[in-house]
């Protein structure tokens, strides 16, 4: 026999052998009958029957199958419980030993991998279910729909004379942001509860508006929210400026970061003022919450009943032993949850794809008609309804040369300005708190100042 032909036989036993103690040892941590020993064996049969003959491993996987069968039988008439996650491993890991004697090493690495993972994180994706909604599942499996299903039917070519409108583009567009939009949302379940201010930055990257609304609702109910809402409304448009360059920098990139160099210079800085001014806001506001704080927990307990008071308490009489007020959090963290919905629905794919697919229609035709001009017009005008649109739009379109980079660079500018004073507007209709809205105001005015600044800079260097 060659050596070379012995050295790729060798090369594959140790894969298949591998890859059974890799799964055997998990299911003999886990204390399953089926451990080491019986998985190595399962992956060396598939490899070994395919090496053999390709009619033989499927002679042998059929035997397999029956064997599991006649395990989970044996399994169910003695402890009344199936192995059904161990005989369907057992089952996938001599498939692996197959693919292994196909000399397909990399899928069978990446299915042994996946199958241990699966297998090993039993808890966190029992606990995961658990606390998953209804919507957010029907959101995940939107998602999968618009991604899988529908993106692949759409033709790929523009339908119109005027080379405008490519549905495939949009729908592309529409998939990324939804994505986005799914993994802030995750962002913002698991660290909500730890705080507004975390609400009001990951709220900001999803949609800066809904935000302005949720914080101007909070501020009219609460004054401690309403306090803290200038930090909070300064973190939720840091949030949607770093969006908003991001997306432009994501769509043209592919043609090279030259392109959106000067959007990522005005609207970058714009961020980093933006991110000072709220965390001096933050700073100021904490040692008054603070100072609050201590003074409600005072008053809580008046001196005559300090006295009055006993030195042991009781359990209380329900036996929770759980105080009022860790009750009274526990329930508005419960209503903070039932609050936060899903981003992802029908509802609002389709919103968002009606919005792009009507601003990149009347953005060509302004093309057109008036040229960059009237483009740049729709861009500003069109982040009024959705700033997240108006930015992958100028981003495809510098992609494109359609557009130059300084002119990209004052519309996305003038757009993120847009979106900033129509989250204030939105706050003081909502909160109605014209001094707090003044407040805000006064605190936005150096974020759109350093975006003048950047863009006079921006001239002068390009003279």
């Amino acid at each position: 026999m060659d050596i070379s032909v012995a050295l790729a036989l060798t090369l594959k036993i140790a894969a298949s052998t591998g890859i059974g103690l890799l799964l055997g040892l998990e299911r003999e941590w886990a204390h399953k009958e089926a451990g080491v020993r019986s998985f190595a064996i399962t992956a060396l049969l598939g490899t070994f029957s395919w090496l053999l003959s390709p009619t033989l491993a499927l002679v042998q996987f059929g035997m397999v199958v029956l064997v599991a069968l006649l395990v989970n039988l044996y399994a169910f008439w003695k402890t009344e419980h199936f192995q059904i996650t161990t005989s369907l491993a057992l089952t996938a890991t001599n498939l692996l030993g197959m693919s292994i004697g196909a000399g397909n090493f990399f899928l069978a690495f990446a299915g042994a991998i996946a199958i241990a993972a699966l297998l090993s994180w039993k808890t966190e994706l029992i606990t995961l279910s658990g606390k998953l909604t209804e919507r957010e599942i029907r959101g995940a499996l939107l998602l999968a729909f618009i991604s899988f299903v529908v993106y692949p039917l759409l033709p790929d070519q523009p339908i119109d004379p005027w080379k405008i409108v490519n549905l495939r583009a949009i729908w592309l567009t529409v998939i990324l942001v939804s994505a986005l939009k799914s993994v802030n949302y995750v962002l913002l379940r698991v660290f909500g509860e730890r705080g507004l201010r975390y609400s009001s930055l990951l709220g900001g990257l999803v949609n800066s508006a809904a935000m302005a609304f949720f914080l101007g609702e909070e501020g009219r109910k609460n004054k401690e929210t309403a306090a803290a809402a200038p930090a909070n409304m300064l973190l939720a448009g840091t949030a949607m400026i770093l969006r908003n360059w991001a997306l432009v920098l994501l769509f043209s990139l592919p043609q090279g970061f030259q392109r959106s160099l000067a959007t990522v210079m005005v609207l970058g800085p714009m961020t980093l003022v933006a991110g000072i001014i709220a965390g001096l806001a933050i700073w100021r506001t904490q040692p008054v919450a603070q100072r609050e704080e201590e003074h409600s927990r005072q008053q809580e307990i008046t001196p005559s009943e300090q006295k009055s008071q006993p030195q042991t308490e009781e359990p209380p009489a329900s036996g929770e032993g759980t105080p009022v007020g860790a009750g009274v959090e526990e329930q508005a963290g419960q209503q903070k949850r039932q609050a936060l919905k899903s981003p992802l629905s029908l509802g609002s794919v389709f919103a968002f794809a009606a919005i792009f697919l009507a601003l990149t229609i009347f953005s060509g035709a302004g093309r057109v008609l008036f040229g960059t001009t009237g483009f740049l017009v729709v861009i500003v005008l069109g982040a009024l309804a959705s700033a997240a649109s108006s930015a992958v739009l100028l981003g495809e379109e510098l992609a494109r040369g359609i557009v130059a980079s300084s002119p990209a660079a004052i519309a996305m500018l003038l757009a993120t300005i847009a979106g900033l004073l129509e989250n204030i507007v939105i706050f003081w209709f909502v909160a109605r708190q014209p001094a707090m809205s003044w407040r805000i105001l006064l605190l936005t005015l150096p974020v759109i100042g350093s975006g003048f600044v950047m863009v006079m800079l921006l001239g002068v260097f390009q003279r």
